[in-house]
């Protein structure tokens, strides 16, 4: 059996050859410079949405111009109106997605993934997913189930201090680094039971376990020790992994 290999702190590393995409959404604090500034630097091709904007320029108003999305996409919403002006005055493409069906996030991938498909991504970041109201938090984890629809470059969601991604039926390899991880991480069953997963490189391995909410979640986990630098899941169905991190 062939396995996924995820390498999900590689993004920050300015010498790795790991190229990416960036989405950039709305949250309620300030974009936080220095990570997002790292994002940035390793991505190939950036997109905002809509009220995500407004931090953006908030947070490189002193260097607007070397920092332009190459798209700007939602209803437009949720933009200030001198926002809107400064990019669009700079040239930059408006994306209108006003699909109620789907969330401004989940039509950003759909718009990104058109555009990525011929540019040998590695994976999607995107920034500003966790934090705020909770309504908000549960649809950006439903757009990692909706993602394939769209692309099948792998989606990797993070805030400061958070990284979180969908692992599909069969065999993941998460690279890690102890140095970079936080204290913590977990697998969360969010889209149904898990009845059979088996990991290797956690505190608390599962072998052959059933994750499922009202019976038991792996919440709090942590690395097996400060030398582990691969994690292994094997599971039956779609576990989302989340982890601590300190870049």
């Amino acid at each position: 059996m062939s396995s996924t290999v995820w390498r999900p702190l590689e993004c920050f590393q300015e010498k790795s050859g790991m190229k990416t995409a960036l989405v950039l959404l709305n949250q309620p604090n300030p974009y936080n410079k220095p990570f997002l500034t790292s994002l940035w630097k390793k991505a190939l091709f950036r997109a905002s949405v809509d009220g995500g904007t407004n931090h953006l320029y908030d947070v490189f108003k002193d260097d607007l111009d070397a920092f332009l999305p190459e798209i700007i996409t939602g209803d437009f919403d949720s933009i200030q109106g001198t926002v809107k002006k400064f990019y669009q005055n700079k040239g930059v493409e408006f994306v209108p997605t006003p699909d109620q069906d789907y969330t401004d996030f989940t039509k950003a991938v759909k718009e990104v993934g058109r555009r990525i498909h011929d540019k040998q991504i590695d994976c999607i970041c995107v920034y500003g997913t966790f934090g705020g109201r909770l309504d908000h938090v549960f649809g950006n984890i439903n757009t990692l189930f909706e993602a394939d629809q769209f692309t099948s470059t792998n989606v990797l969601q993070f805030s400061d201090d958070t990284v979180a991604f969908l692992l599909q039926k069969g065999e993941h390899k998460i690279e890690v680094d102890p140095a970079v991880c936080g204290e913590w991480c977990g697998l969360i069953p969010v889209g149904g039971p898990c009845l059979c997963v088996t990991t290797q490189g956690l505190k608390w391995n599962l072998d052959k376990g059933a994750l499922r909410f009202g019976e038991l979640i792996s919440t709090s986990n942590t690395l097996e020790s400060k030398e582990t630098n691969t994690v292994t899941v094997e599971t039956d169905s779609p576990l989302l992994w989340i982890m601590g991190i300190s870049t």
